[in-house]
């Protein structure tokens, strides 16, 4: 196993013993035994998710409100309202690590990055 793949694996190890991690997989396994929440909060990802990433959405404003006011009365589940607190802390701790990754690893990018 080369270095890199050895600190791949380090660095994944020491995210799934964090704190934030082992509470995410508590409150998951919480959530799976109700499979209606379940298939309600992934609906409700799967929507987040889809408002983030499409250039289609023709009033992002619109919808970004419609999902506030969606967000706000089902957040009011406190199981909902803390696993989507930790899943989203690791996902910025993921975000934050790719970024860091990306900034300091130099792929002379910019030329075709331009005008992008």
């Amino acid at each position: 196993m080369s270095r890199v793949e050895q600190c791949t694996q380090d660095l994944i190890e020491s995210i799934q013993e964090t704190e934030e991690y082992q509470r995410y997989q508590k409150l998951r396994e919480l959530i799976e035994q109700d499979p209606e929440l379940r298939r309600k909060l992934n609906e409700f990802r799967r929507r987040v998710y889809q408002v983030q990433t499409s250039g289609e959405i023709l009033d992002h404003y619109s919808e970004q409100e419609r999902l506030g006011k969606d967000a706000s009365e089902f957040r009011k589940n406190e199981l909902v309202d803390e696993y989507l607190k930790v899943e989203l802390h690791i996902c910025r701790l993921i975000q934050n690590m790719s970024f860091q990754i990306a900034d300091a690893i130099d792929l002379d990018l910019d030329d075709v990055l331009d005008g992008i």
